[in-house]
């Protein structure tokens, strides 16, 4: 019966929690729709390269399109520099910077690249002089942090370790907890030391070091940009320029697959960094070890061809790879730096570059089970040579890329894979990640008012909106449009039309409370 006391309770208890819908309408902050390296606005650091500025420097910016019709600013505020450029789908496009751009010294500087485009783009910035090269993939704005920790190698060289670190488009204060003495605008700056930093709009600092800089914790108000590495750099050959930009903290990752390079026999350094207590499990080879690394301190590993290096740690940890140059045929190749991917941001598709006059190659890391998807511009990769990691399902291999400069497409339509690209040429090398453009939203197929988003690798759809569902003695809605709905038994409007106005998250849990409430009340 309607007047029965469970029926009554169930009312009261209904009641009690019901929900009034407070219209608070924003987009989720952490909603994404494209790869880390895929952005609208970026900030490029050319850092210094060798002992002073240069006229016949070389630095350019790989930009390419992934829609139509993208317009894309580069601009540099002193000196003053402003250039438009066009760019398709698929379409690449190489930008020469002017060598004022080239940061020298220990100080604040004005002349950042600052890219800006209409739709999403991919950037690469290679900074490049006679004897002395580098590049870096660059990281768009909405992927910065606000923390960060240094990586500057100083094996055998008398020059400098340096590090940048750029604002975006409002003023903010950088704290640089030192661990070696810098002097920085004149002023000597001791190990242990907080060095405390103000930036304006689009401003950059540069720090550098003939000390280890490595283990420096960089603390921001708001997200920049961080590029690391070394003026000139020599172990086994002749000095080479070093930069990387760096992932913050928060995007830090636990397993790392580290191939060796396709044409060294010597032994290289992995740098791993750590921001709390953590411990790594690592295996070379067969052999394995197990360290509890300290917090803020870069430790070093050794990678001696042809074994790989399989890293998996308790915590987040970063990964820099250290190729310390040698000997290839009749070439002599000089050190680079090179970001090593966590496992768990391996993707379904790159774009990798081969640059103009260098040996050129890729280094795929799969799983082994999935080696025989990957295309390799639109064709099969073939029977090329898989080797196991130890320790892991997965496998590597090289590919070599050819002397001229071209962009590969490299793809798997199931599996996401790591994918490395570096050159060498007389006196010079590079290294970088591959570009990856593959986008899990592309194939989801979100309702109205829901965006896609990628959490831990995956897509999936959230609303556009968020609400507050709170108690209420009323029996109502209040939609965002201003209308009351009554939602007791009696009401006169048709369920569907209710449900219609109210949020798929709220309605949800409207609909499990009230059948709990019912099933409580017997």
């Amino acid at each position: 019966m309607d007047g029965s006391p469970g029926r009554r309770k169930a009312g009261v208890t209904l009641r009690g929690w019901t929900a009034v819908l407070w219209g608070v309408f924003y987009l989720l902050s952490v909603a994404a729709s494209a790869p880390h390296h895929l952005g609208k606005e970026f900030v490029v650091a050319f850092m210094q390269n060798g002992l002073q500025q240069s006229l016949n420097s070389d630095f350019k910016l790989l930009i390419r399109g992934y829609s139509p019709f993208t317009a894309v600013t580069i601009s540099m505020k002193k000196p003053g520099l402003r250039m438009t450029v066009q760019v398709t789908t698929g379409q690449t496009v190489l930008v020469k910077i002017p060598p004022q751009a080239e940061m020298v010294g220990s100080k604040i500087f004005d002349n950042t690249v600052v890219v800006r485009a209409n739709n999403a783009i991919s950037l690469v910035a290679i900074n490049e002089k006679p004897t002395s090269a580098d590049s870096t993939v660059a990281y768009p704005v909405d992927s910065w942090g606000t923390e960060y920790q240094i990586v500057t190698p100083n094996v055998g060289t008398d020059r400098y370790g340096e590090f940048v670190v750029a604002a975006w488009d409002e003023p903010t204060t950088v704290d640089v907890h030192l661990k070696a003495t810098v002097n920085y605008q004149g002023q000597s700056y001791p190990r242990g030391s907080v060095l405390p930093i103000k930036l304006e709009p689009f401003q950059a600092a540069q720090l550098q070091s003939p000390a280890d800089m490595s283990g420096t914790r960089i603390v921001a108000q708001k997200p920049v940009a961080v590029f690391t590495g070394h003026t000139c750099l020599a172990r086994f050959t002749q000095c080479d320029h070093l930069v990387e930009q760096l992932q913050p903290v928060s995007s830090w990752g636990t397993t790392f697959i580290v191939p060796p390079l396709p044409f060294d026999t010597q032994s290289d350094i992995v740098y791993v960094s750590t921001s709390q207590v953590t411990r790594v499990e690592s295996q070379h080879g067969a052999s394995k070890t197990s360290r509890e690394l300290r917090p803020g301190r870069s430790t070093l590993y050794g990678l001696q061809a042809p074994n790989s290096l399989y890293l998996s740690a308790n915590n987040g940890i970063q990964v820099i790879f250290f190729a310390d140059g040698g000997n290839k045929d009749s070439i002599t190749y000089d050190p680079f730096f090179m970001t090593i991917p966590d496992v768990s941001s391996y993707c379904h598709s790159y774009n990798i570059f081969a640059l103009e006059g260098y040996n050129n190659y890729a280094i795929l890391i799969a799983k082994t089970s999935e080696t025989a998807g990957i295309m390799f511009n639109k064709t099969p990769l073939g029977n090329v040579g898989w080797k196991p990691v130890p320790g892991t399902d997965y496998s590597w291999v090289r590919q070599s890329l050819g002397g001229q400069f071209a962009v590969h497409t490299v793809e798997h339509k199931t599996s996401p894979f790591g994918l490395l690209s570096m050159g060498i040429r007389e006196q010079k090398s590079y290294g970088l990640v591959a570009v990856c453009d593959s986008d899990p939203c592309r194939a989801m197929k979100c309702r109205t008012k829901e965006t896609c988003k990628i959490e831990k690798g995956e897509a999936v759809c959230v609303h556009d909106y968020m609400g507050t569902c709170m108690g209420s003695q009323s029996l109502q809605y209040h939609t965002f449009d201003g209308m009351t709905v009554d939602i007791r038994g009696a009401a006169p409007t048709p369920w569907p039309n209710i449900a219609a106005r109210i949020p798929p998250w709220c309605l949800s849990l409207w609909r499990r409370r009230r059948a709990k409430a019912i099933s409580r009340s017997g």
